[in-house]
């Protein structure tokens, strides 16, 4: 990954130089690392202005995931692939009007997944912006194959499969306050088609090891709240936030989470946060089935993000602006930010370490 991050630093320079109109170019990189999984995500994001009130926004990111097996079967032959996605929107903020609408799309390809998303957006300011109203929804349509389960000899059957999505979100957002800003957030996505991984096995007590089987729909509801509050004597912001989270899977999960952002002067910024995560398991989980008969058993799963388990994450932030290094003009207000996560999860993942870097850099016509 480090390779990758040299090249789109690279890159982050030449569109910093050669840009003419206002907007930012970002360049990120995410290490993430489990007993079993690592994965490191480069990714470039870019935002210019495009008219009278409107911009466009675009960006690139390559997923390489190293795993110690595509699926619980296979437990000694780990597997190396790349997701590579490609997306962008347009935003248009309406003139003499507290209205903003826009449009996004995304697409992904990997060996063996492919996937498309489309959605608009819609907001509007009220009193005098102290209250915004915003609606979002978008389809999304996925082909999902095994293709990289062909090592597995001369039994390999290959499946090709299709699964669809719809994403709704209504939000509010209230000034409270001089120094504080609350919102509320109501996400439902519902998923029809292959739910299944398609090389996951499950043990069964009267077949052993059997393939995976999933419902073939999912709904899925999502309520968040986050308030911030900003001390002007210590420049510190205090931010609280909860998410519930249930589906008809039977799931149901708890997120509350607390964080601090501290400015040490204009130039430097550090943060500190905490987040517990509790959850239900699906209805249908169990460590092992008595019976691979669909009659008894009409789902089989062996997904540990499906069991009950709760965890905790904590976070640690550092972002300095290139003005503290001595640098002048876009350089002067380029971002650089470093995020350490440490991940306590309590199932078959085991813990984790997210290490996170950004680079921004504005620029001016």
């Amino acid at each position: 990954m480090r390779v990758q991050l040299i090249r789109a630093i690279a890159i982050v320079a030449v569109l910093a130089g050669i840009a003419r109109a206002d907007g930012e170019v970002s360049v990120r990189g995410v290490y993430y690392k489990e007993h079993a999984t690592r994965v490191e995500q480069p990714m470039i994001d870019a935002r210019f202005d495009a008219g009278d009130g409107g911009s466009v926004d675009a960006h690139f990111l390559v997923d390489a995931i190293t795993s110690a097996s595509p699926g619980s079967g296979a437990a000694n032959m780990p597997f190396t692939e790349k997701r590579y996605e490609l997306g962008g929107g347009f935003t248009q903020q309406l003139e003499d009007h507290p209205i903003r609408w826009g449009v996004l799309a995304r697409a992904s390809v990997e060996p063996d997944y492919e996937s498309g998303f489309f959605g608009g957006r819609f907001e509007h300011d009220f009193a005098d912006k102290n209250f915004t109203f915003a609606l979002a929804g978008g389809i999304g349509y996925d082909h999902i194959t095994n293709a990289g389960a062909q090592f597995a000899g001369p039994g390999f059957t290959a499946i090709s499969e299709h699964l669809s999505n719809t994403l709704l979100s209504g939000s509010i957002t209230q000034v409270l306050g001089k120094n504080t800003v609350g919102s509320l957030t109501y996400d439902f996505a519902y998923f029809w088609g292959y739910l299944a991984n398609p090389y996951r096995t499950v043990i069964t007590a009267d077949a052993g090891l059997v393939p995976e089987r999933m419902p073939d729909y999912r709904a899925r509801h999502a309520f968040a709240g986050i308030v911030r509050h900003f001390l002007p004597s210590t420049a510190t912001t205090l931010i609280a936030a909860y998410r519930l989270y249930t589906d008809d899977w039977g799931m149901l999960s708890h997120t509350p989470e607390v964080r601090v952002v501290q400015a040490a002067g204009d130039d430097l910024e550090v943060g500190l946060g905490f987040r517990y995560y509790h959850q239900s398991g699906a209805s249908f989980f169990k460590p092992v089935y008595p019976t691979v008969q669909p009659q008894f058993e009409p789902y089989l799963t062996d997904d540990p993000k499906l069991s009950p388990f709760d965890g905790e994450t904590i976070t640690a932030r550092f972002a300095v602006l290139g003005r503290a290094f001595g640098f002048e003009g876009n350089w002067g207000d380029a971002r650089a930010e470093v995020i350490v996560e440490y991940v306590v999860q309590h199932n078959r993942f085991g813990n984790a370490g997210i290490g996170h870097v950004a680079l921004t850099v504005p620029f001016s016509d």
